[in-house]
This record gives C-alpha cells, structure tokens and sequence, in this order.
C-alpha cells in the first residue's frame, strides 16, 4: 500500500510511521473519498492492540497516513525463528483476538491479517497494523475474480511475495466473494497454527497451489506439538472451515475455547529434589506442598501480569457533524477560551467539551458536545446550550456547566438540565466522589459547596487580603473529599498565581506551590498542575498532604488562559485527567504579548510610523514639552517605558510588580501611574528618568486609575472601581494623599480630563443607556454640558482648550466649544474613520500633538491565534507519568 518512514511529529514531540500511499489514490476521486472515510473511522477506534491512526495528510500532492509508530519485531520475522512455544503463542494470540474483538464490534474487517502486519514490542504488547485500510483501498464490492483480494496487486505478482500475502486468504476472498468478519476469523486461524509451528497452515511454491490448498487442502495437522491439549486442535478446526457458516462467527467465541485450552496446558515440571531421610515422616506434607506449588505455578502463569500498556498519542478534532434548521453544523473551535473547556471520564471512554460554531452569520454561542471516543464524530449535549466549563460526576452520567449565571447538570447523553444554584459567573467546578460539587462563583470570589441535588451554596473560603489574596478559584476535590486544591490570584492580571490546599475540617489552607496554577491530584500519587503553559507534575503524600521533592516538566504548550488582549486572566488550563490514566489537553501555550505600532494620525486619518519598533503598546502620552512618549507594555507583564523620540530608544522606568496608565504631571518632570503587587492597584509617581524611587500618592482598597493632572500641579483626576457603584470619578491631592469623590452616581462614570485652564472636567458616564461625553465646571461639579450625540468616549481637549475631540470605535470626533463667559459647546463633527486602532479601557489609548494637529494613537497589528480546532488525546498517559517522575523508592 505505500512506503512508511520513520518520522518525528515537531508539535506533539513523538516518534511516528509516514505511510506514503500510492498515486492510485489522488487519481481515483471515489476510492480516495472511501479510504478518507475508512481512515477517520479508524481514527475513532481506540484500542491498545491496535496501532492508531493520527490522521491523513496531503503534501505537494502526495497523500500519507500519520500511524502510532510501533517498535519491535513483526510476527512473521519471529516466527523465521522457530515454533512459539505454547504458552507464548497462546499469550500473542489472544491480544490479537482482543484487537479483533474491538474492531469487529465497531463494524471494522482488517481483510489483510497476517504475520507480518503484526508487531510485538520489546515488552511484550501484540499490535495489529493497517486495520482495515485494505478494505478502504480496495473495491468492496466482489469483482468476480482474485483481483479483489486484498493484496493482490500487479506489483505483487513477483515470486516470493504473492505467497506471503494469498496464504492467510479465506476461501471466499480468493473465489472472489462478498466478505465479512469471519475473512479475519479464518487468518487468525492461519496465524495461530503457524506461531504453534513455524510452517504456513496452507503452503505452496505458485500462486495456483497456495490458491488450491485454501479451497480443497487441509493442514497438515502432524507438524502441532504432540503435547498440545486437544481443544486446541478444534479451536483450529472451527477458525479454519471452509464453509463460513461453520466457521467461528465472532472472534470472542475463538478467545474464550482458546483461553480454555491454555488452561489445560501442561505446567513447567519441578526440578527433582535429592532422596532425604525422614521422608517418611512428612509425606503428607510433601505432598500438599508440591500440590500447592503445582496450583500456585498454574495460578500465576494464567495470571501473570500483562507488561505496560504503550503511551498513545492522537489528535481529538473539535467537530460535530449535525445538522440544525436546515444548517450544516459542523465547523467548531475551542476559541482559546477563558475557562476550562474540556473533561474526560474517568474510565477514559469519552470526553465533554465546550464549543463555538465557526460558521459565518450565526450568532455564536458555546454549547457542550459529547465525544465517545469509539465514535469519530461528536454530537451536541441537549440541555446544555450557552454552557461552559464542563465538569463530570465521578461515574460518567451527568455533566455540570455553567450557563445564564447559574451552576446545572445535565444527563451526559442529553436531557432537561437541572438548575443546581445561582451563580453570577464560574471560575472552575469540580465533582466529589460524595456528590458534592465545589466552585467558585465570582471574579473576586473564595470557595462555595453546594450538593449536587441543589440548594444554597455553603462558603468554604474567603480570599484573605492580609495574605495577599484577591481570589481562591479553579478548586479541585482530592480522594478523600475533605480536602481541596485551587488557585489563589493576588490580583486580577496576575500571571504567577499560587496553588493551596485547604481542609475542611478546620477551613484553613496553606500554600504549597508558588508560579502554579489549576492543580489536579492523580491516583499515581502525584499533583499535576501549570506553569506557564507547561503542564508539571511533583510527587505529593496524600497522608500529609504535603508535596515531595520537585516538580518536572511534563508536557509543553499547553493551553492556558494568561491572556491579556482578551481581557481574561483566568490562569484556567486546557487539560483533563482521567482515572484510567489518559490526559486531554489543548495546545497553544499562554498567548503572547500582543505586537503594535505608535504612529502620528492626521486630522484626515492618514498615519505615520513613530518607530519601526513593535511593542505592546498602551495609553501613550506624549510629555509637555513634546520630546517624550510615556506608555504602558500592556502585557502578562505590565511596566511603565518612555520612548525618547529624538533618540528613538526606548527606557523602562518601573522594574516590579504591574504598572500601568501613565500620566505626565503638568511640569513633565515625574509620571503618575497605577501599580500594584498584589490586591487593589493604587497611585504611585516617579521622575521620568528613573533618578528617584517611586512613591506611594494614594492608599486605598479600591483600584485606581490616573487620568489627568490639573495645572496647578496640585490634583490628580483618577478612575476608581467600587463594587457598588462601578467607575467613579475621584480627585486626589498629591501633597496629602487624600482624596475625595467628583462623580460616584450608580452609573458609570470614566475618563476624566482637565481642561488646559483648569476650570473645566471633561468626562463620558452612561447615564443615559449608552456612554456619551459630558463636561462639568471644575473644582465644583456643577450643571452638566452633552457634548456627543449619538454616543462617545474617552474625551481630550486641544491645547488651546476650544476644541473637544473624543472617540467611538473607529472614529474620531471634535467638537468646538467655546468657555469664555460660560461653556458652549459646538455641533460634534467626524474627522475621520479607520479600523485597527486600539480604542482602549478603562484608559484613554490615545493622545494629541502639541499643534493639536496630529493624533498620537496605537495602531493594532497583533494577528489573532489560530483557532482551537482539535484537542490531544494520550492514552496510557500515567507510564509516560511515573516515568518522568518515579514514586519515591
């Protein structure tokens, strides 16, 4: 069927088989579209006896099959060295017959079984290859004639090959018949007599005589072991009818006798003990230990245990082929999202996962799909439409989510969801094995139980700011359901949380790994958890609960949600672990710092690049005198850089923590910022040439934001966030520290400007349902002046204080007004409209030349990450686990 490499796969770090198929394929439409199928359809069958199938590419015209590479010895070149012994045979053998088994229950004939397209590794474990891809590649109707074999080929036709191939043929295949199960069932006959014997069950030096022996010859039953129990010879017999209806009908029926004859086979005779005296004495006794030893031996051999399942690796797509009001619902994607999207049961045989349809022109909207992973396609979870964050009970039947601010359930093949309790939003959720569910509700929420039957959610934790604790999230049950892990954030946009413990006994927790996130506890004994988009795992003593030794890196790239240009810093990971032992994860990583451009805009909105420099820019502000450019490095990282325009260098001036939002003082000698290393940001100043250390201006427990220095020098207009009344206008004295409210209505009320006299506090509030701009007398809020009509934001006056400009999404407006006497403002008119410029909030992101003639703005450039379209699937993950980090000796 092709020529097969040995490849390595660059993004999942593992070793894999190129299949190169033959050029018949890409000139032949139908037969190409029938192996696409057959190829996914085998991609859904998972089974440690049969080599996976990762996917089917393309390349420069030539189509190639991605296969598990599987190490070892094939059958055949075994068998070149002599008959199997019994016990051997009987053991390989049987794992064929369990891959049969698995594939034959999902409809899939291999057509082409035979030694050589059977592997066993170095310990031990048989794998089946090319399953079923011969009946894909081939015409599955009879053509009347051998050419309808499954191997049989013009290329084959050479001595020494067609035999190889015809030999484990069934009658039927070589008459040229309609075929079945029952075509693997007379192979495996064929196998199991020539593991016992070394020689081919129908042999022949032509292709007519091999043919003849399958239709009319019997093997040559004298060449099996003169020992071997007598149900062997008819487990045998029955593979090897020639009539098909007396054949075998399922290859369960051939394990089971074939188990029983392994049973009956003769044990290891015991090495002769030399005559002692006093035998006499214990003969009974002898006897019963011998007797004893004989049952033990048997008992072991038939219960040996099986060597370590091999780590498979495949690739899950996020897909559901459905149709809904006569629409074609089948393109989907993750979306890199912000809470955890994935689950996989615990006995590892399906997954739930959150998803978006991609089709263009429908509203979009997350719904929970179930994937069984015996299926190659997902189908939609009824019940659970506009549901996020899956999470499974511990037996599999039902999931919980989150949808219309509240925690439900729904069965896990689809039903009426059940409303568990209200929740504003959901930061992770976890199931007990007690029927209890832990979750946090809130963005700035501790822990909360609540029974899985429902009612009002219990507070475990509250985040405790003495411990510079903002939030407790992403919780996670250990075994015993009286402990559980989560993650606690120090702030908002934190990017090197922390993982603790809590125990309810006595609701106290403590930390245990610092710059780690969405821990998990496995059965291996370990906690699994990330760190910066790398999934780790450490050793950990359930009995103490305590970590042991260090953590190791497991797997790269993970999915994880540090993402600042989306506005959500979950730190939720994209990953599932079930109790069987497979891992489910999404690649991606943390998406980077976001890449954009400053650039000088003209009235009539054509740019001009500053700097060939990309960065994360963010609130630029250009300094009084005109030489420098104060900005923010929006990123998992935020920090407070100058760009100095004459030299063109960029000089960072804050070294720690997050700063962001600056703002010259009306003298330009130091930058007003916000900054925090923990809790809630407030207002901090610095020379601009890092000269002098910064300095704390205001204390409080609410976030802050600076927006405009007055000209007096004096007061500082900020931005500050109450949870009771949203973003409220405060004024704070620089000298004192103190500050005091400007506007704190129950709207919305943001960007603060001063005029350049001082005398007037241009602002935007949605009061009116939607934001607009509004000015107000300064230092006195008097009767107030709408300057936009139609919606506007982020106001900024001209220098000279008679024109206003503000912004909507890709717009930029003025207005003239006039102040001498009063306050009349002009009729707002569009300057210009461009797409792609950052508009920015709660922080004005953008500022105005010193002419007023040019608009110092961020121009967008950062591509948007590829969408989340599959997920990685390893089975038999926790070998590759305790590899990486083994149990204590």
């Amino acid at each position: 069927m092709g020529e097969v490499y040995r490849a390595e796969d660059l993004r999942l770090h593992r070793q894999v088989a190129v299949k190169v198929l033959p050029d018949i394929l890409s000139a032949d439409p139908e037969r190409l579209a029938r192996f696409e199928r057959e190829a996914k359809l085998l991609a859904a069958l998972s089974h440690p006896n049969i080599a996976a199938i990762h996917g089917l590419e393309e390349a420069e015209g030539k189509r190639f099959l991605i296969l598990e590479l599987v190490e070892g010895e094939t059958l055949a070149q075994r068998i070149k060295k002599g008959p199997l012994p019994a016990d051997d045979a009987f053991d390989v053998c049987r794992q064929i017959a369990e891959g049969l088994e698995a594939a034959h229950e999902k409809s899939i004939v291999h057509r082409d079984l035979k030694p050589s397209n059977i592997k066993i590794t170095p310990e031990g474990k048989v794998k089946i290859l090319d399953f079923g891809l011969a009946r894909a590649f081939l015409d599955q109707s009879p053509a009347g004639g051998i050419a309808d074999s499954p191997t049989i080929t013009a290329e084959m036709t050479r001595p020494g090959v067609i035999l190889g191939t015809a030999a484990y043929m069934s009658p039927e295949q070589a008459k040229g018949k309609s075929v079945d199960r029952r075509v693997d069932i007379w192979a495996f006959g064929c196998i199991l007599y020539e593991c016992l014997t070394a020689k081919m069950a129908f042999p022949g030096e032509t292709i007519t005589e091999v043919l003849a022996s399958i239709l009319k010859g019997e093997p040559d039953w004298e060449e099996l072991p003169k020992d071997l129990p007598a149900n062997v010879r008819a487990v045998l017999s029955r593979c090897l009818q020639k009539d098909r209806n007396l054949r075998y009908h399922d290859i369960a029926d051939a394990k089971l006798d074939l188990f029983e004859a392994e049973a009956e086979l003769p044990p290891t005779p015991l090495p002769a003990r030399r005559p002692r005296t006093y035998l006499w004495a214990v003969p009974g006794a002898l006897a019963m230990i011998i007797t004893g030893l004989l049952i033990g031996f048997a008992l072991m051999r038939n219960c040996r245990p099986s060597a370590p399942s091999s780590v498979v690796t495949s690739i899950i797509k996020v897909e559901s082929d459905h149709w809904l009001d006569g629409i074609r619902r089948a393109d989907m994607t993750l979306e890199r999202p912000s809470r955890t999207a994935m689950a996989i049961s615990n006995d590892g045989k399906f997954i739930v996962y959150s998803a978006i349809e991609e089709n263009p022109g429908l509203q979009a909207k997350p719904q929970l799909y179930l994937r069984k992973l015996e299926q190659p396609d997902a189908q939609p979870i009824s019940g659970t439409e506009g549901g996020i964050n899956p999470f499974l009970s511990p037996d599999g039947r039902w999931v919980g989510f989150w949808a219309d601010q509240k925690v439900k359930k729904a069965p896990i093949e689809g039903g009426v969801a059940t409303v568990i309790c209200d929740a504003p939003s959901i930061y992770g959720a976890n199931w007990s094995h007690d029927n209890r569910i832990v979750f946090t509700g809130g963005i700035s929420s501790g822990l909360s139980t609540v029974s899985s039957e429902g009612g009002t959610p219990e507070i475990l934790t509250r985040p405790d700011a003495q411990r510079e604790e903002s939030s407790h999230r992403l919780p996670s049950w250990l075994p015993n359901s009286q402990s559980v892990l989560f993650t606690v954030m120090r702030h908002g946009w934190d990017s090197m949380p922390w993982i603790a413990l809590l125990r309810l006994e006595t609701r106290d927790w403590k930390i245990l790994i610092q710059d780690a996130a969405d821990a998990r506890y496995v059965s291996t004994g370990h906690l699994v958890f990330l760190r910066q988009g790398t999934l780790m795992a450490v050793r950990f003593d359930l009995a103490k609960l305590e970590t042991i030794g260090q953590p190791v890196a497991l797997v790269e790239n993970v999915m994880q949600s540090f993402a600042t240009n989306t506005g959500m810093n979950t730190a939720a990971g994209q990953y599932g672990i079930s109790e069987a032992g497979s891992l489910v994860y999404g690649s991606g990583g943390i998406v980077p710092d976001p890449k954009h451009s400053l650039v000088w805009v003209d009235r009539n909105g054509t740019d001009q690049p500053i700097t060939a420099m990309k960065a994360s820019f963010y609130a630029p502000r250009l300094s009084p005198d005109g030489q420098r450019v104060a900005y923010e490095a929006l990123g998992r990282e935020s920090h407070i850089w100058i760009y100095d325009l004459n030299r063109g260098t960029p000089s960072r001036l804050t070294a720690e923590g997050r700063a962001s939002a600056p703002v010259w003082t009306f003298d330009g000698k130091r930058i007003v910022f916000a900054w925090q290393k923990s809790l809630a940001r407030n207002l901090f100043w610095q020379p601009f040439d890092g000269s002098l250390p910064m300095e704390r201006l205001t204390p409080s427990g609410y976030g802050q934001y600076p927006s405009s220095c007055a000209p007096d020098g004096k007061t500082v207009a900020l931005l500050e966030s109450n949870p009771d009344t949203s973003y409220d206008i405060v004024m704070a004295d620089i000298d004192s520290g103190r500050t005091r409210p400007f506007l704190n209505s129950k709207f919305q009320e943001r960007y603060p400007e001063f005029s350049p006299d001082g005398r007037w506090i241009a602002y935007s509030s949605d009061e009116s349902g939607r934001e607009d701009v509004y000015v107000r007398p300064f230092p006195n809020p008097g009767a107030k002046f709408q300057i936009s009509n139609e919606g506007g934001s982020q106001p900024l006056w001209a220098r000279d204080g008679r024109k206003l400009f503000y912004r909507r999404p890709d717009q930029v407006w003025a207005v003239d007004v006039l102040t001498a006497g009063g306050f009349v403002p002009g009729k707002p008119r569009l300057l210009f409209e461009k797409s792609g410029f950052g508009t920015g909030s709660p922080i004005r992101n953008y500022d105005l030349s010193l002419d007023s003639q040019r608009f110092l703005m961020v121009k967008n450039e950062e591509r948007k990450p590829s969408p989340a379209t599959e997920m990685i699937l390893v089975q038999n993950w926790f070998e590759e686990l305790k590899r990486l980090v083994p149990a204590k000796k």
